[in-house]
């Protein structure tokens, strides 16, 4: 099956050679975007997607092989793809089928003419393609699941088809292997968060509370300021690890239920720079750490540790810092009781341009205003 090219030479070693390079092409594309894909059903997805937009293919799909001992559909395209996933919304034992026959053997399969091969299965609806290709996705050394092509017409793949295919499911295995990697990282990432959440509610109940709801917040305001992707995550983190430096604060300071004295506030306010300092210690979380740092700056300059103003701030830290001092106001504490959400607001706006940076306050009111 050749690409779609509008000029490409009709005959000879021309064509031939313009042929692979549209493969090639293909390939490259490819491999371009899979390596942006951020999750297994994404690599599947723009797999797919480009496959049948490069190739017209009645369908293409990528089917994962369940523990069960299943292939389950996880994306499809082409002409038969509504028709194939009613066909496959229970799954598809892999006993059964070429499809069955590649995942269990890990051999390729492509058939030219699908009424000859005795584990086709046929479709009831009678539109059956003539040519079908299939082949394993390996992932760290195991069948994953199966890259599946077919073709209305007989006769329609040939050894380059093949060969493409072997790569593009190379490709697709790479990427969801690299996707479960990541995923893997995340949770060990996300266990190490609560162990130090944990660790810190030892310390003083209220703060672990209260950086879930910071983080919680934060991320609404963040994705209201357009901040996406790695910086998201980024912003989830450090407001959930904003307080994290108490752990080092006397807990005679933090548990004290009235005001601080001069000398017990300059130690309590250590603990942003004390809090970066851990995190800088441990390599996937070293690129929050300034985002801790700065949660008590103040968009006039006249926070701490650093005394930064403006956008020498980290957009993070300044949102972190909005939402964490609503929350603080809003909360009952030993020493006070809670402000009224209205009362709070207020505050939020006459401290806006001041304490808070404009930008960031518009955003926090606005997601309030959805309660």
């Amino acid at each position: 099956m050749e690409p779609k090219t509008s000029d490409m030479p009709l005959a000879g070693t021309e064509s031939a050679q313009t042929h692979q390079g549209g493969r090639l092409l293909v390939a490259s594309r490819l491999a371009t975007a899979l390596s942006r894909a951020g999750s297994v059903e994404s690599v599947a997805v723009e797999a797919v997607r480009t496959l049948h937009e490069s190739f017209d293919y009645y369908l293409a799909v990528v089917q994962r092989l369940d523990p069960d001992g299943v292939l389950r559909v996880v994306a499809l395209e082409g002409p038969s793809a509504p028709e194939v996933e009613n066909l496959l919304s229970h799954g598809q034992r892999v006993e059964v089928g070429v499809n069955g026959r590649v995942a269990r053997t890990g051999r390729p399969a492509m058939v030219n003419d699908t009424t000859l091969d005795p584990d086709y299965l046929g479709r009831a609806d009678g539109k059956d393609p003539g040519s079908q290709l299939s082949l394993p996705i390996v992932v760290a050394e195991s069948n994953w699941g199966v890259l599946n092509l077919e073709q209305r017409e007989r006769g329609a793949f040939g050894e380059e088809d093949l060969l493409l295919a072997h790569v593009v499911a190379g490709q697709i295995g790479a990427a969801i292997h690299r996707c479960q990697l990541v995923g893997e990282l995340e949770t060990a990432f996300l266990t190490t968060i609560g162990l130090i959440s944990d660790a810190v509610e030892m310390q003083d109940a209220y703060t672990a509370t209260h950086a879930e709801e910071v983080s919680d917040m934060a991320v609404r305001v963040g994705e209201r300021l357009g901040v996406e992707g790695v910086e998201l995550d980024r912003l989830r983190y450090g407001a959930l690890l904003h307080d994290v430096g108490k752990i080092s604060i006397p807990s005679e300071i933090i548990r004290k239920p009235g005001p601080l004295t001069d000398e017990e506030r300059a130690r309590m306010n250590e603990h942003t720079a004390i809090g970066a300092r851990m995190l800088e210690r441990i390599p996937f979380l070293a690129p929050v750490a300034p985002l801790v740092r700065s949660a008590h700056e103040r968009h006039d300059g006249r926070g701490y540790p650093d005394r930064l103003a403006g956008l020498e701030i980290p957009r993070g830290a300044m949102v972190i810092s909005t939402c964490d001092a609503f929350h603080a106001m809003t909360s009952d504490r030993s020493y006070r009781k809670a402000m009224s959400v209205e009362a709070a607001e207020a505050e939020l706006r006459a401290n806006s341009g001041t304490q808070f940076a404009p930008e960031v306050v518009e955003a926090l009111l606005a997601e309030l205003a959805l309660r």
